[in-house]
């Protein structure tokens, strides 16, 4: 399967397809676009990303795509353009290339990894740094009719070279290094390992916002007057101020790594 990324945007099981209805792809890319306009806020409209010019006429693009939950936490995402047939020499919008797509986020993984290898919509050349389940065993549970759909880490990646005009090949190529690939895979995180840092990071996310609920909760019994004991405040299963310093000064939260520069000098 060849795909460019404005076919991707407009339909991800290519123009002949049809089992998603123009209605329902309209609404998920204004939903994806609403959620990429609040990350951009939340991050003070700044991503980190880095543009390679690699080998045989291809183009990548390299973005720290954050999580919508976990805060200052960024995934690895990597799009591969390759001129297709369609594209004449010297192309000037890289929009009408064909991609394929790496990402070590875990819709991506869980759910896409196997399907895009098999259509040759996966970047071979970071297969590495992909969990060896993921490639080798389809997603019977979570993608069992093995659709190519919308991935949110790939339409953010999109919405910014959008927003930054990076589809157009001449300003792409004026900032774009070298690719060199084994430095690239040395700044990317493998995907079971990111994964099991989102699972861990998200439970204490969980954890506080119940912290912050039981919290609200006191203060709503209080401010009609009702005298909490120390055996009400058991039924209510309330959590204490010391299971907020013990989630705060976790060690897990202390020993996250800092992330590499990619880009150097």
């Amino acid at each position: 399967m060849e795909i460019t990324l404005n076919q991707y945007i407009m339909n991800p099981m290519g123009k002949t397809n049809a089992v998603m209805s123009a209605a329902s792809r309209e609404f998920m890319r204004m939903k994806y676009r609403k959620k990429f306009e609040n990350i951009m806020l939340r991050e003070n409209g700044k991503l980190e990303h880095y543009m390679y010019k690699g080998p045989n006429n291809t183009y990548w693009i390299y973005a720290k795509i954050p999580s919508e939950v976990v805060k200052k936490f960024y995934y690895d995402v990597i799009i591969k353009f390759y001129a297709g047939p369609d594209v004449k020499s010297g192309g000037k919008n890289l929009f009408d290339y064909n991609i394929q797509f790496f990402s070590n986020d875990p819709a991506f993984v869980y759910t896409y990894a196997n399907v895009f290898t098999r259509n040759n919509l996966f970047v071979k050349e970071l297969a590495s740094k992909m969990s060896r389940e993921a490639l080798r065993e389809k997603p019977k549970e979570k993608n069992p009719k093995d659709n190519v759909g919308y991935i949110k880490s790939l339409m953010f990646t999109y919405l910014l070279m959008e927003n930054r005009k990076l589809n157009k090949v001449d300003i792409f190529t004026k900032q774009a290094e070298q690719l060199n690939l084994p430095f690239l895979l040395s700044n990317i995180e493998d995907a079971d390992k990111k994964i099991s840092e989102r699972q861990e990071l998200g439970a204490q996310v969980s954890q506080r916002k119940k912290i912050e609920v039981d919290k609200d909760t006191i203060k709503k019994i209080k401010s009609i007057g009702v005298d909490l004991s120390d055996k009400s405040k058991e039924r209510l299963a309330v959590r204490t101020t010391n299971t907020v310093g013990k989630i705060k000064n976790s060690n897990m939260v202390n020993s996250i790594k800092t992330t590499k520069k990619v880009k150097r000098k």
